[in-house]
C-alpha cells in the first residue's frame, strides 16, 4: 500500500498539508502516479492570497495554482488546499525536484501556506483515514 503519513490533512487531488508547519506537497500516491518529477515551478506564487480548491465531483471550485510539477508522465497542476498566503516556497526543488519522489512528506514539500481559515475549511479535507479508505476506492 502507499506510504501515507498520520497527522496530516489530504485532497483528493493527493495532496497533503500539514496544520502544524503549513507546509504543503503531493501525497507518495501522488508521485507514484507522476513518476520521476524532473521539474518544478512554484516560484511565481510566493506571496499570493490563495483560496481552498475543493473537488466534489469532476470539476474544481477553482482554477489550479500557478504552479505545476513535471514528469516523464504529465505535467501537473497544484491546488490550493487552504485559503491563506503563500509565505514560502521549497527553492531547493527547483536544482532536486527528485526530493519529492524520494521524500514526498519531508524534503519534497511544495510551499507553506499560513491559513487564514482552517476551522471552518478542515472539514473539506481528508483524515490520514478518509484518504486511506478514498485511495481504496479508485
Amino acid at each position: 500500500m502507499t506510504d501515507i503519513k498520520d497527522g496530516l490533512l489530504y485532497t483528493k487531488t493527493h495532496q497533503w498539508y500539514d496544520p502544524e508547519s503549513g507546509k504543503v506537497g503531493l501525497t507518495a500516491y501522488a508521485t507514484e502516479q507522476l513518476g520521476e518529477i524532473s521539474f518544478v515551478d512554484a516560484e511565481p506564487i510566493k506571496g499570493e492570497d490563495v483560496e481552498q480548491v475543493i473537488f466534489d465531483g469532476k470539476d474544481p471550485t477553482s482554477d489550479p495554482l500557478d504552479a505545476t510539477v513535471e514528469s516523464s508522465k504529465a505535467v501537473g497542476d497544484i491546488y490550493s488546499p487552504v485559503s491563506g498566503n503563500i509565505s514560502e516556497v521549497n527553492s531547493d526543488l527547483l536544482d532536486n525536484p527528485e526530493k519529492i519522489n524520494e521524500d514526498p512528506y519531508g524534503e519534497g514539500w511544495l510551499f507553506t501556506i499560513e491559513a487564514s481559515n482552517l476551522d471552518s475549511e478542515k472539514g473539506n479535507l481528508l483524515t490520514t483515514s478518509e484518504y486511506k479508505d478514498f485511495l481504496a476506492s479508485l
